[in-house]
């Protein structure tokens, strides 16, 4: 690791998966939140299964589906320098040398050696919000992290579909407002068997987040899964959330 880009940025060490995986990521501004844990959590992989974590950040979703799957490959591709040299910062604490690979790249123009076609699965957890939205951070990491930059959602999912096997899985956490959205860029490439996935804050309430799968060159009709409730009345996440975020339990579809 080279540590060119770190020498000014503080770091914490944060445990997650109940202490299975520890991640680094920035003190200030970017911070990674529940959506990527939870995004790993509904993963359904088989054993030897080579996986694209798209946009990886830190490697907070990479880290923790290998963290849950002790039989999975990831390659995390990330454009931004200084979160690049924090998830190999991440491969090392975590002794995932053997079985997770780094590329740093831009998903507009996908280098050589990520051939086309190639992974069994591909997950993202593009920004939710749109290019030129308001209340833009002044963080210039946590700006590109959270708001598109010259790729928009459709370039994030152009990206997923033709890097990933045909029949293999699209995974897909984002704004439930733009679940319409999701589903057209879906329709129009050909990907079926969509399946999504409520996030419910709380009993009772729309859901604002959502997790959507699909399969590339497979024709089969969509199904709105049960989702999960994140929350009791209290505050409290629900005991299958807990599962997920502290023991690194699987969240089906």
């Amino acid at each position: 690791m080279t540590g060119g880009f770190l020498q000014d940025v503080d770091l914490t060490e944060d445990d997650f998966l109940g202490g299975k995986v520890k991640v680094f990521q920035p003190a200030k501004g970017y911070r990674a939140g529940i959506d990527a844990v939870l995004l790993a959590a509904t993963v359904e992989a088989k054993s030897g299964d080579n996986i694209l974590d798209l946009g990886c950040g830190v490697g907070t979703a990479g880290l923790c589906l290998m963290g849950r799957l002790a039989d999975v490959r990831v390659t995390g591709l990330e454009l931004q320098s200084v979160l690049y040299e924090i998830a190999q910062k991440n491969r090392e604490a975590n002794n995932f040398e053997d079985r997770w690979s780094l590329v740093q790249a831009d998903l507009l123009h996908l280098p050589k050696d990520l051939s086309l076609g190639s992974f069994d699965q591909v997950i993202c957890n593009p920004p939710f919000m749109p290019k030129g939205s308001s209340h833009a951070s002044p963080d210039p990491i946590k700006l590109l992290a959270n708001h598109e930059g010259d790729a928009c959602l459709r370039d994030w999912m152009l990206a997923a579909l033709k890097l990933v096997k045909p029949k293999g899985a699209v995974t897909i956490v984002h704004r439930a407002d733009r679940l319409d959205e999701i589903l057209s860029i879906f329709r129009e490439k050909k990907a079926g068997a969509v399946e999504v996935y409520p996030l419910w804050p709380y009993a009772g309430q729309p859901a604002k987040r959502v997790v959507v799968r699909a399969r590339r060159g497979i024709s089969k009709p969509m199904l709105i899964t049960a989702g999960q409730i994140l929350h009791e009345r209290d505050g409290s996440y629900t005991p299958e959330i807990q599962g997920a975020l502290r023991m690194g339990q699987e969240l089906l579809f």
